[in-house]
């Protein structure tokens, strides 16, 4: 036989022996570890370690609001003023802006799109909201610019007759706005009766600038309820007239307390900003009283944020309020605010509603990054839990746990999106996902675990998002079945980063690199390829493989075992061969316990690279003593969907 003819012959028998030894399956270790899965290198805006490049650049917007609550008429109005500055190295012809209210128009695009009952929707009322709008006005340097407006949905664009500069050009736009306040404004504003009055909850309240960046120049996707928000960063001062028995609350610092408390209550303010423990400002049993408000017709309450990319309000006579000391990290103090009706104030509801929001911002900023703000308020309304910078919403009826949950979770907001700004229109994992994770952890150390959850099985998990009907996380909220939203956008991003924080990178390496992502991307915004590689980059580990099948994709893991076969050798036993198989398209590291006939248990640990080119592995295990069995994730802590062939048993 000749030499070539040899060979090839060699090469096959190999190749079909190969073959014959690999176990059916969906698993390809070539399409779950491609090499190619970024696309594009880093450039001088983004830099290739997931960070922002030397160049990197991103607009500005300040905003001047005044605004007016009718309290009969259930009205917003007011006039904003909005200082826009161009640093893009684009000149601007035209210019967007996001005007939210005009959802609750009955022709609105999201109202025809929103199903009859859904969370997102105004609920069927009868009241016409949507915004008016006028005296547009735009300027440069207090000259007139000549410009026309279009209004479509929930976007207006400003055509300038000369496009605005790059690198650094400003202009200014001021407008009158007034809307009617919805109800239930997609659960994420609206206004609450309560047997002390009525509750406003006021967000997405002013026309906003869209933002402009370097991925897709302007972001001009509707606001049609699920998809949240991406907004420009910059400096709010805002003021709110409200009749003089109400109390307000809003985003940043309050301004003119002396002029809006009494002076019992001014003199309990300057205590709280002092003490560690709950200091009632105004107390379940003053509510009633009209003492605790003072005797005027209106009063305007003043706040100003710096570096935030939006502000919201609560306004309401019905308001308990409470406050205490919030300790950071630089040895700076904010304040920890809760204002809520008497029916929410029991020590089983939002009566502890100041000592959850401080321990909460206590711990992220000594975890991740520290809180930017000087106060941090909760304010108990209809809406089910919304965060705003510096304010949040919960439901008013939440009680013990989801209390306790649903104000860490808001808080946990300020960190994604409020931090780190990124686009929630169309990757709301990016919030929603990482603060579920975040939550985790915070749950875990509240009050030496006091509403600790059990361990999650995830083989449990793993079945359910086995399901078809589950679309990929990949996809923006509003394309998404609206019951799969939380999974999609909750759950399974935080499930697939304990997994990485756990079983493949370890909790020092996670953590050491979520900081470092969190720290370059403050008051930024970055997209989910800059999250993928300031991750891998900050730990040292290419964790493509995982971002394809579980972010990308919606691929399942199982794992089995195929075959435990007993070694000898003259007749004395040596040990096992344990074959395990990898069976669908998600590869995971392996966890395998064996134990012997004497009570002896062993937990091997495997990494995820071995199924780089099998789709089996063989582990040997060296014993005399007698193995009775062996079962792979016996504490189910990998999302492995049939769980049937997960153990062998002698």
């Amino acid at each position: 036989m000749n030499k070539p003819f040899l060979l090839l012959a060699l090469l096959c028998a190999f190749g079909f022996s190969s073959m014959a030894q690999q176990p059916a399956g969906n698993y390809d270790p070539h399409a779950a570890f491609n090499p190619l899965f970024y696309t594009q290198n880093g450039n001088e805006y983004r830099s290739a370690n997931g960070y922002p490049g030397p160049k990197y650049w991103q607009n500005r917007a300040d905003y001047h609001i005044t605004a007016n609550l009718d309290e009969v008429k259930n009205t917003v109005t007011g006039s904003v003023t909005i200082t826009y500055k161009n640093n893009s190295p684009d000149k601007l012809p035209f210019l967007w802006l996001q005007l939210d209210q005009n959802l609750f128009s009955a022709s609105s695009r999201g109202n025809s799109l929103i199903a009859a009952g859904s969370r997102y929707g105004a609920r069927g009322e009868k009241v016409e909201g949507g915004y008016k709008i006028e005296g547009l006005s735009v300027s440069q340097k207090a000259k007139p610019v000549k410009f026309s407006s279009l209004t479509e949905d929930t976007r207006m664009q400003i055509r300038l007759d000369e496009p605005l500069a790059p690198n650094g050009d400003v202009i200014t736009i001021k407008m009158n706005f007034s809307f009617v306040i919805p109800i239930n404004g997609s659960d994420r504003m609206g206004h609450l009766a309560t047997k002390n009055g009525e509750i406003f909850a006021i967000a997405q309240w002013f026309p906003r600038m869209s933002v402009y960046d370097d991925i897709l120049g302007w972001n001009t996707l509707p606001y049609w309820g699920a998809g949240e928000f991406y907004c420009e960063f910059g400096d709010v001062d805002f003021s709110v007239t409200a009749p003089a028995n109400h109390i307000v609350m809003g985003s940043g610092e309050l301004l003119n307390p002396q002029e809006v408390l009494t002076a019992e209550q001014l003199t309990r303010w300057n205590a709280a900003k002092l003490s560690d423990k709950t200091i009632a400002i105004r107390s379940e049993s003053e509510v009633t009283d009209p003492k605790s408000r003072p005797a005027k017709g209106t009063l305007t309450w003043k706040f100003k944020i710096k570096n935030t990319r939006d502000v919201a309000w609560a306004s309401s006579k019905a308001f308990v309020l409470d406050a205490a000391r919030i300790n950071l990290p630089s040895g700076k103090k904010s304040l920890a605010v809760s204002a809520h009706p008497v029916e929410s104030n029991g020590k089983d509801g939002y009566g502890r509603g100041v000592e959850y929001v401080k321990s909460s911002i206590e711990y992220y900023s000594k975890k991740w990054f520290e809180y930017p703000y000087p106060m941090a308020v909760n304010v108990a309304s209809n809406v089910g839990g919304m965060e705003y910078p510096g304010i949040v919403f919960c439901g008013w009826k939440a009680k013990n746990a989801s209390a306790w949950g649903v104000i860490d979770h808001e808080f946990g907001h300020t960190w994604f999106p409020m931090i780190v700004g990124s686009n929630e229109r169309k990757f709301g994992w990016m919030d929603e996902g990482f603060n579920t994770f975040i939550n985790g952890l915070s749950k875990a150390a509240f009050n030496n675990g006091e509403y600790q959850a059990k361990p999650e099985n995830m083989q449990g998990v793993a079945k359910y998002l086995s399901n078809d009907a589950l679309e990929y996380v990949m996809l923006s909220p509003d394309a998404m079945k609206e019951a799969n939203i939380g999974v999609n956008l909750y759950y399974k991003p935080s499930w697939g980063l304990n997994v990485l924080r756990n079983h493949v990178l370890g909790a020092d390496r996670f953590d050491y690199a979520f900081k470092k992502y969190i720290e370059n991307w403050a008051y930024k915004h970055p997209s989910p390829f800059d999250f993928f590689r300031s991750m891998e980059n900050g730990a040292g580990e290419d964790l493509s493989w995982f971002w394809r099948g579980w972010f990308m994709e919606n691929w399942k893991t199982d794992q089995g075992i195929s075959e435990v076969k007993e070694l000898a050798k003259d007749g004395v036993r040596t040990g096992y061969d344990i074959v395990v198989a990898n069976l669908e398209k998600m590869p995971m590291p392996v966890i395998l316990e064996v134990k012997t006939k004497s009570g002896k248990s062993e937990v091997i640990k495997l990494p995820v690279d071995i199924w780089m080119r099998n789709k089996s592995w063989t582990v040997h295990y060296p014993t005399t003593e007698e193995v009775v069995s062996v079962t792979l994730d016996p504490e189910k802590v990998l999302p492995d969907s049939n769980s049937e062939n997960n153990s062998w048993t002698k």
